[in-house]
């Protein structure tokens, strides 16, 4: 995922869309699932100023 975000950032021209459609469509419902847990992760290390869970 972080190369394909790193293409998009400077390679414009080179990017194909069905690469990118069929990433997101594989790859987004599992995402959105973990959103939570690195949401309240994050809750969590800013309240106790460290990383509970540092995977």
């Amino acid at each position: 995922m972080r190369n394909m975000r790193n293409r998009m950032a400077h390679g414009y021209f080179d990017i194909n869309l069905d690469v990118v459609w069929d990433t997101t469509q594989q790859w987004l419902p599992d995402l959105l699932e973990q959103l939570p847990a690195v949401r309240q992760d994050a809750e969590d290390e800013d309240q106790n100023g460290m990383v509970l869970n540092p995977d």
